[in-house]
């Protein structure tokens, strides 16, 4: 990929983060902080990806930390709780295309006469790449949080 690329990549994907956000109420004043969680999560993800040769799975596991980490920075010093950027800003990793090729083929399988085969080997492929993305994504923004805040007092 070029800069350029990378660029629209970097400047697109803080549309969903900030949609998803705004869906559930967050701040106006947070909002170009969410885009750049959202933004940065993205990127982090394509260039381990396409530069690193990382899988899916690992390139997820990497960016949600890496949101993680910059939030528990940049969340006390903005006076909000964590998770309202956290978690819109890990949107634009969701594994989408994984998710629908699994229902997809759940899907095509109600309808196939012969040969569901490949169907349920499309089914369990791609169910288990998405669900194994959804974990690294949820490993990797409860990881940092334990890691910094096990001191905290409970009440």
């Amino acid at each position: 990929m070029t800069f350029t690329d990378y660029l629209l990549d970097f400047v697109f994907s803080a549309i969903p983060a900030v949609v998803f956000a705004m869906i559930f109420s967050t701040p106006v004043k947070y909002l170009p902080y969410v885009a750049l969680g959202g933004s940065v999560a993205h990127i982090v993800r394509t260039v381990c990806i396409n530069d690193f040769n990382i899988g899916i799975v690992g390139a997820s596991f990497i960016a949600s930390i890496t949101i993680s980490l910059m939030f528990i920075y940049l969340s006390p010093k903005l006076k909000a709780p964590r998770p309202v950027f956290t978690v819109a800003s890990i949107v634009p990793i969701i594994p989408g295309k994984y998710a629908y090729l699994t229902l997809l083929s759940i899907i095509k399988m109600q309808d196939a006469t012969e040969k569901k085969a490949p169907l349920i080997e499309s089914f369990f492929e791609n169910g288990i790449v998405t669900t194994s993305v959804l974990l690294a994504i949820g490993m990797g923004i409860a990881m940092p949080a334990l890691l910094f805040y096990r001191n905290r007092p409970v009440v």
